[in-house]
């Protein structure tokens, strides 16, 4: 599984006095040190979007790219092909093909967690064990799904 993110300026965000407490609220950070976390954990992978890369202001269509789009136009049209879409439903659409491009599936295992071997303790040893290999009705495992890796995308135009 992949899951796509943009990098924003957050510090330039919470300058805004409007938005702020909800910016602050919203906890950017801690959401993506826990993406990066699980993704790693369950053998995903998690790509970041370089936070100049025009998501919202490109067409999903035919990838024209607006040169100003305020926040007030919540619907995108382009004026090339004349795609209208709702504006967020367009650049999840534009995140999702930049991650298509970058995406790297089948190019070798995933690394497993947990250790070769701990100190014994009556008998038993812990061994390492691959992501989805869990008995059935137990929790928290996933199948094996690719590499795992965090990266930036950037894509010049």
């Amino acid at each position: 599984r992949a899951i796509v993110v943009e990098d924003l300026n957050v510090a330039g965000m919470l300058r805004n006095r409007r938005l702020a407490r909800h910016i602050a609220d919203a906890s950017f950070g801690e959401l993506r040190r826990q993406l990066t976390y699980k993704t790693q954990w369950n053998g995903g992978r998690l790509f970041i979007a370089d936070r100049w890369y025009p998501s919202s202001k490109t067409c999903s269509g035919c990838g024209a790219v607006k040169t100003k789009l305020a926040l007030s136009e919540r619907t995108y049209t382009c004026q090339t092909c004349g795609l209208t879409i709702d504006r967020d439903h367009n650049a999840a659409l534009n995140l999702a093909a930049l991650a298509a491009e970058y995406d790297t599936a089948g190019s070798g295992p995933v690394a497993a967690r947990g250790a070769d071997q701990k100190t014994r303790v009556r008998g038993q040893v812990a061994v390492k064990r691959e992501p989805g290999t869990a008995t059935v009705g137990q929790t928290g495992t996933v199948s094996p799904q690719g590499e795992t890796t965090d990266r930036v995308l950037t894509r010049v135009h």
